[in-house]
């Protein structure tokens, strides 16, 4: 493999859109739930990115059984750069955001329905 097609498989596709928040609002303020959210929104998100660097380590390493230690450690090496740059602090802020996007959208649909009183 030379060495522009490992750089362009290393680097990952185009970060995911996240909603901008007000300066204010304090993304460390997130339930144990909502942080697991954003553990595996980041994943995915770093998944969707490095499609084609795993993509080329699963096809050599469906090749091989006990050879893929070897056989495929180039392949690995590179999937795992890919993931290691698409999994930045800016992705991980961007997942904040949209989690905590969600939870005010949910917070502002709850408020506008009418309450029962009985």
């Amino acid at each position: 493999m030379d060495a522009e097609t490992k750089e362009r498989l290393m680097t990952p596709g185009p970060p995911a859109d996240a909603p901008s928040l007000a300066p204010n609002l304090q993304l460390s303020a997130l339930t144990r739930r909502e942080e697991n959210e954003v553990i595996d929104l980041r994943r995915k998100h770093a998944y969707t990115r490095c499609a084609d660097a795993m993509r080329h380590f699963s096809e050599c390493s469906s090749k091989y059984t006990i050879g893929v230690v070897w056989k495929c450690s180039e392949h690995k090496d590179i999937m795992n750069e890919c993931l290691r740059r698409a999994n930045t602090v800016d992705d991980m802020d961007r997942a904040r955001s949209i989690i905590v996007d969600r939870r005010l959208k949910n917070m502002e649909e709850k408020l506008s329905k009418p309450r029962k009183l009985f």
